[in-house]
C-alpha cells in the first residue's frame, strides 16, 4: 500500500475523503512491525485524530494469524461443499473457515450494495419465497428472492423464520408447543419480510426510463397485502405503471412458465449450497452463518457464473451484464473482493444487508446473539 485511502477512525474528519475536492495527505509513517503471516508491515499515524493504524487495517485478513485461500473457500462454498469438507481440504479448523466466510460474506454484501447503487432497472421482476429450515424442521424459513425475468439476476432477498405448519403427529404438536414458548416469531413476519423485499424495488426503478414494471409471483394470498404496504409501488399500481401478475405454482417448471426465473434460482440453490440439499446432514444450524454463505452465493451467481450457457463460441456473460451493469465496473469491484476489507461506515446498506453484516438474525433456541467483531461495526474504531 502506497498510501492509506482514509482514516479508519469514524470520528475523524478524514474518515470520508470523498468530502474533500482535492487530495489530502492526512497520515505520516510511524515505523514498522514484523509478523509471521505477512512479514514487515508499515505503520501510520493520522495527523488529525492521532490514531495509529497499519497496512493490515485494509486487508481482509485483518487480525488473522494465518493466510487461507479465499477464492478456494468461495468456490467450495458455492459447489455444495460442507464446512467440514472445506476445512479438511485446506487443513484448518471449521471455526477458521467460518471466520473467513464471515469476512468474505461482508465483502460480498458490500460489493452487491455498491454495484446496485448506480443501477437502474430495465427488466421486469419475479419474486417468490425459497423454503428451507433453520436448526430443525420445527423452524422452517422463507428466503424471499427478487429476480430479473430476463437476466435471472438476484436484486435482493429477505429472510424470515416461520412456525412449523402442515400435518404432524400428536407428539410433534406437543413438541412444537414447547418450542413456541421458547422461540416464536411475531405474527405477520412473512408479510413484513416480503414487503421489505418489494421495497428494494423503489431505489432501482425509474418510471421515466422504464414506464411499465411487472412483478410476477405465485398466488400466495399474503403477497398483495405486502405490496400494498409499499406506498411508492402502490401508487404506481394505481396509475398503471406497476402491475402485479400472479400464476399458479403448480404449473410445470419449464422455460415457458412465467415463474421460471425464481424456479431456476430455487433449483440452483438446492444444487449449489450444501445446507439446502434435500434430506441433508448439512442443514443450517446457525441462521447468521447460513446467510453469510447465502451472500457468497449471491455474488457468485450474479457476477461470476455464466448466464445460462447456450453457446461456447464466445465467452458467456454473467447475469449482471445481462441485467445492464457495466462490465468494467464489475471487474473493478471483483478485483479486490479477496484482498481488501470493506468498511461498513463506507457502505450504503439496506436493512437486510445490515442485519446480515452484523449477524443480527436470531437462531431459534439460541440464547445469545451471534458474535460480531467490534472492528466490523459502525461507530467503533475500525483499526488497532
Amino acid at each position: 500500500m502506497h498510501a492509506p485511502p482514509f482514516c479508519p477512525n469514524p470520528a475523524c474528519d478524514f474518515h470520508h475523503l470523498d468530502d474533500y475536492p482535492e487530495k489530502v495527505i492526512f497520515w505520516v509513517r510511524n515505523g514498522t512491525y514484523t509478523t509471521k503471516v505477512s512479514g514487515t508491515v508499515q505503520r501510520f499515524l493520522c495527523s488529525s485524530c492521532g490514531i495509529g493504524f497499519s497496512e493490515r487495517t485494509w486487508s481482509i485478513d485483518y487480525f488473522t494469524k494465518r493466510n487461507i485461500d479465499y477464492h478456494e473457500i468461495h468456490r467450495a462454498t458455492v459447489s455444495s461443499e460442507s464446512l467440514t469438507s472445506i476445512a479438511r481440504h485446506l487443513g484448518c479448523t471449521v471455526a477458521s473457515i467460518q471466520n473467513r466466510q464471515d469476512r468474505l460474506g461482508r465483502n460480498c454484501v458490500a460489493l452487491q450494495a455498491r454495484l446496485l447503487a448506480g443501477h437502474t432497472l430495465n427488466e421486469n421482476l419475479c419474486a417468490d419465497a425459497f423454503e428451507s429450515f433453520d436448526r430443525s424442521q420445527y423452524f422452517p424459513n422463507a428466503i424471499n428472492n427478487l429476480i430479473g425475468v430476463e437476466s435471472q439476476f438476484l436484486y435482493g432477498s429477505t429472510h424470515a423464520t416461520l412456525r412449523r405448519k402442515g400435518r404432524m403427529t400428536s407428539s410433534q404438536k406437543r413438541k412444537r408447543d414447547v418450542y413456541d414458548t421458547l422461540f416464536l416469531q411475531p405474527k405477520g413476519i412473512l408479510t413484513r419480510s416480503f414487503s421489505e423485499l418489494v421495497g428494494m424495488i423503489v431505489p432501482l426503478w425509474k418510471p421515466d426510463q422504464f414506464p411499465k414494471l411487472i412483478l410476477k409471483t405465485d398466488e400466495h394470498p399474503l403477497y398483495p397485502k405486502a405490496i400494498a404496504r409499499v406506498s411508492t409501488i402502490q401508487k404506481g399500481k394505481c396509475v398503471g405503471s406497476f402491475t402485479h401478475e400472479t400464476y399458479s405454482s403448480k404449473a410445470p417448471r419449464t422455460l415457458t412458465n412465467p415463474l421460471f426465473p425464481v424456479n431456476y434460482y430455487d433449483r440452483e440453490l438446492r444444487k449449489d449450497i450444501a445446507a439446502f440439499r434435500r434430506e441433508s446432514t448439512c442443514f443450517t444450524r446457525n441462521v447468521a452463518n447460513g446467510l453469510m454463505r447465502f451472500s457468497l452465493y449471491t455474488v457468485w451467481h450474479n457476477y461470476f457464473k455464466p448466464h445460462r450457457i447456450i453457446s461456447t463460441a464466445q465467452k458467456p456473460k454473467s447475469a449482471a451484464v445481462i441485467a445492464g451493469m457495466d462490465e468494467m465496473r464489475i471487474e473493478k469491484e471483483k478485483r479486490h473482493l479477496y484482498s481488501q476489507r470493506a468498511f461498513i461506515s463506507h457502505q450504503k446498506l439496506n436493512e437486510e444487508e445490515t442485519r446480515i453484516w452484523l449477524k443480527q438474525h436470531p437462531t431459534p433456541l439460541k440464547e445469545k446473539q451471534d458474535y460480531c467483531p467490534r472492528f466490523t461495526r459502525a461507530g467503533y474504531l475500525q483499526a488497532s
